[in-house]
């Protein structure tokens, strides 16, 4: 007896250009889109321009470079994935102690310099393989949001201040 086997693979399901050709294209069409919107260099006629031009530098992009473009957002949005998931922990447990205050400058920057380390590491020569390994890398990035989140549990709430009579 025969078994059936199903599986949902995207790869198997959609074919090869799907990630290689088309979604790469629907990606540079939505960015230039909305970066040409966004400008509006062309005033009254700006969303036909837009578009036109969108829709030709999408293929002008993905015609030359999409199976290395595709691998490319492979690999930043699967680093990111790691990273994001890293600073959703870190925001739960800041939660959980009743912190809301992420107005603060230092958090834009962590998140200035996380993206240049997913953006140089998601190349695959810098950072991943020229400084530590992947693994290194992840295991050394839960290790810190381990620190971070004992540090949180475990620290002792501000003193209030006195009431004045």
């Amino acid at each position: 007896m025969e078994k059936m086997v199903f599986s949902l693979n995207p790869a198997s399901i959609l074919g090869p250009e799907f990630y290689g050709f088309l979604l790469p294209w629907i990606f540079t069409f939505a960015i230039v889109y909305g970066l040409l919107m966004k400008l509006n260099l062309f005033e009254k006629v700006n969303a036909k321009v837009s578009i036109a031009l969108a829709f030709v530098i999408a293929f002008f992009v993905t015609g030359a470079a999409g199976p290395q473009l595709a691998a490319f957002f492979i690999n930043l949005f699967g680093g990111a994935s790691v990273y994001l998931a890293g600073i959703l922990v870190i925001l739960l447990f800041m939660s959980m102690l009743g912190y809301t205050g992420y107005k603060h400058i230092l958090y834009v920057i962590v998140v200035i310099v996380i993206g240049i380390f997913l953006f140089l590491g998601s190349t695959g020569s810098f950072i991943g393989y020229a400084v530590v390994s992947a693994d290194v890398a992840v295991l050394a990035f839960w290790i810190v949001i381990i620190i971070v989140a004992v540090y949180l549990v475990t620290k002792e709430p501000p003193a209030s201040a006195p009431a004045s009579k």
